[in-house]
C-alpha cells in the first residue's frame, strides 16, 4: 500500500511538473512573447492615454482659472479673442473701436490694456 501511495504521489508531481514546463516553454515561444508584448503594448497605451487626459482636464482648468483672474470679463464670453485682435506689423495703431472691444472691468478705461 505505501509503494501505491508514493506511486500516486510521483504521478501527480511528474504531471503538475510537466504542465508548468508547457507554460513555461509557451512563454517562450514567438507567439507567448508577441502575446505578451501585445499585452504590455496594450498597457503602455492606457497608462499614456491617462495620463494625457489628466494632462488636458489640468490643463483646461488652469487656462480657466487664468481666464477668469487675468480678463476678468472675456470678450463676448471667448477667452481667445485676444489672439484674433493682434495687429499685423504694417497694421496701423488701435482705434477707439478696437478699444471698445477689450475686456470690461478695467481700472482705467483711458489706459490702453496692452499694446504689442
Amino acid at each position: 500500500m505505501r509503494r501505491l501511495f508514493w506511486a500516486g504521489v510521483g504521478a501527480a508531481a511528474a504531471v503538475v511538473a510537466v504542465r508548468r514546463l508547457e507554460r513555461t516553454a509557451r512563454r517562450y515561444t514567438p507567439a507567448g512573447v508577441a502575446e505578451r508584448l501585445e499585452g504590455a503594448g496594450e498597457r503602455t497605451g492606457a497608462a499614456v492615454d491617462g495620463a494625457l487626459t489628466r494632462f488636458q482636464e489640468a490643463r483646461a482648468r488652469r487656462e480657466r482659472e487664468l481666464v477668469a483672474s487675468l480678463l476678468v470679463t472675456p470678450e463676448g464670453g471667448d477667452p481667445h479673442a485676444f489672439r484674433r485682435r493682434r495687429p499685423a506689423a504694417g497694421d496701423a495703431p488701435a482705434t477707439a473701436a478696437t478699444a471698445a472691444s477689450r475686456p470690461s472691468a478695467r481700472v482705467d478705461e483711458d489706459e490702453p490694456l496692452y499694446d504689442f
